[in-house]
Order: C-alpha cells, then sequence, then structure tokens
C-alpha cells in the first residue's frame, strides 16, 4: 500500500511537470511561431490613408490645340508629336501606274523624313539649347534622332493627287516617352541616376489632399514650350529644372508628364481635374528662346515643396502650362 502511494505521488509530480511546460513545447500544442516585423506602408500610404492620384491614360490637350507650324510639318505640343510631310512625283512615262505610284510613295517617305529630321532640329530642349546643339555636339545623340526619324510612323494611307500625279504622306515622331526625341538626348542630360522616391512630405501631401493637380497659366507672356523648362522665381531662384526628371519625362507616361494647354476649360472638363486644381499666373518667360518660366514671389512662395513633390506630380501628369502659341 506505501509503495502504491508513492508510485501514484510519482505520477502526480510528472503531469504537474507537463502541464506547466504547455505550451512551450509538448501536449500537442504548436510551438510559438518567430516574431516578423510587418510590412513597410506603400509609399501612398500615410495619415488619412493618402493615396497618389493615378496617372493619367492620355494628354489633356486634343491633337491641333498646341500647334506650332513650321516649315514642312508641325510640332504637337500638346501630344508631344512631330509631324512631317513629302510629296513624290508620279513618273508619267512608266506604263505601270501601280509600280510609278509605289515609287512616288516611297520618293515621298524619303522627302518627309528629311523635312522630320530639319524640323527636330529646331525643337527647343529648354531655354538656352536646341536638339541640332545636341546632335552637333554628340554623334550618338545625331546617330540615335535619325534612327527614330527613319522608324517615323506613317499617318493615315499615302494621298494620291491625279489631277497633279503625285503623292503625299506624313510621317509622325514622339517628342516625349519611350523611344523619343527626349529620350534621345540620354548621353547628355540622362546621365545622373533617377530621382529616388521619398516619403510624401506633410507640404505635398497636404496639397494632393487639396487640389487636382498644378497649372501654371502663362497667357500672354510670350512664353514658348520645350521639353525641359525650367522654373524660377522673381529672384531668380530655381524652384524646379524638368532635366531633374529625365526618367520621368522619357518614360512609360512621359508623353502626360509635363503638358502644355491652350484652353483652360479642357482641363477643367477632364474627371481627373474635377476637384480644384492650383493656378498660378506665370509673371514671365526667360531665356534666349523665351521657354524658361518665371513666377511672382507670392506664388513662388505656395511651391516651396516643389522640389519634394514633382516626382509625383509629373508621375501622375498633374503638371500643365496653359499658354499661346
Amino acid at each position: 500500500m506505501k509503495n502504491l502511494l508513492i508510485l501514484s505521488a510519482v505520477i502526480f509530480a510528472a503531469l504537474a511537470c507537463a502541464t506547466a511546460t504547455t505550451g512551450v513545447r509538448g501536449s500537442g500544442m504548436a510551438e510559438t511561431a518567430p516574431h516578423t516585423a510587418p510590412a513597410t506602408p506603400p509609399l501612398q500610404a500615410g495619415p488619412g490613408q493618402f493615396e497618389l492620384p493615378p496617372p493619367l491614360r492620355e494628354p489633356v490637350a486634343a491633337p491641333g490645340d498646341v500647334l506650332e507650324p513650321v516649315p514642312g510639318g508641325t510640332v504637337d505640343w500638346g501630344r508631344r508629336l512631330v509631324r512631317a510631310r513629302g510629296t513624290g512625283v508620279v513618273d508619267p512615262g512608266n506604263p505601270n501606274s501601280a509600280q510609278a505610284r509605289l515609287m512616288a510613295e516611297r520618293a515621298a517617305v524619303v522627302v518627309a523624313q528629311r523635312n522630320l529630321l530639319e524640323i527636330v532640329k529646331g525643337v527647343r530642349v529648354d531655354s538656352d539649347t536646341k536638339v541640332e546643339n545636341f546632335m552637333t555636339k554628340f554623334d550618338v545623340i545625331y546617330t540615335h534622332v535619325d534612327g527614330i526619324v527613319r522608324g517615323a510612323r506613317q499617318v493615315g494611307p499615302a494621298v494620291y493627287d491625279e489631277r497633279s500625279g503625285t503623292v503625299e504622306v506624313e510621317l509622325e515622331i514622339d517628342l516625349a516617352g519611350p523611344q523619343s526625341i527626349a529620350g534621345a538626348l540620354a548621353p547628355a542630360l540622362g546621365s545622373g541616376q533617377p530621382v529616388a522616391a521619398a516619403r510624401l512630405s506633410p507640404q505635398v501631401q497636404e496639397f494632393f489632399r487639396q487640389y487636382s493637380g498644378l497649372i501654371l497659366e502663362a497667357g500672354n507672356t510670350g512664353l514658348k514650350p520645350s521639353l525641359f523648362p525650367k522654373i524660377y522665381d522673381e529672384n531668380g531662384n530655381l524652384l524646379l529644372d524638368t532635366r531633374d526628371y529625365f526618367q520621368e519625362l522619357t518614360g512609360p507616361t512621359g508623353a502626360t508628364a509635363l503638358q502644355y494647354v491652350e484652353k483652360l476649360d479642357q482641363i477643367l472638363s477632364r474627371p481627373e481635374f474635377a476637384r480644384n486644381p492650383l493656378v498660378l499666373k506665370v509673371k514671365q518667360a526667360k531665356g534666349a528662346l523665351g521657354a524658361d518660366i518665371v513666377l511672382g514671389r507670392q506664388d513662388a512662395d505656395k511651391l516651396k515643396w516643389l522640389k519634394d513633390g514633382a516626382k509625383y506630380l509629373l508621375d501622375a501628369g498633374r503638371l500643365l502650362v496653359r499658354l499661346l502659341l
């Protein structure tokens, strides 16, 4: 009997020990999982679950709205396109009319490519330089631009004028975005590192909460559009150099990153700009080519956050310049 009591006490003690270690290892319960740090919140997350606006799918300006006529074609700054026309003469002595037209069309393409190249040379890069300046200085840029011109898209079918015996074609290339003239300038402008995405400052978040975009109203200042304009205050302090955002202006959303428009109501009619955009009046145009923007002191003070927020404005297509050509 005494032995039986001792045995019972031993069993009871063992059971108590097992119960005390429950949840560590044993008694059929799972081991404690290792601690995992929470995932880093997305960049757009912030107070009030702030989110950046999505990128625009297409430019605000309609085709032909911000058009700069040039010999042999046009520069459509609103749609970020360069177009050129070329004409070929049908050989009346060729008995094969179909072959004669085809040869005339090929000749028209060559003429259009030549005109396109001349137009591109005159495109303003900024307020001091044109594309031609970079083509002259960098052989690789000349080669790249020439390749883009040779690969130009044909706009619609060739037009045959039976009365004059000519064939006309129209070609176009992109000013911004992938495989564009702006992108061809990479050896001179795009060698730096892309602007890193930083956590949104409170000032940038507050801007996007209040406004649907930033519109710089140039009106009759004589401002000329360019690929990479700069923005200054009236004291000459640089507020923004868009060359620092080469990747944004030549990437997939480059055609909508920085937009030139002519009609203010066209912006306001877009659902993306349903909320009030911030409209600031341009005081004057600056530079040898008149392509840089100068803001008055009070308006410039409203953009102290611009260098922090420019990447997000450009990515979303919310930086627009309204001008008259």
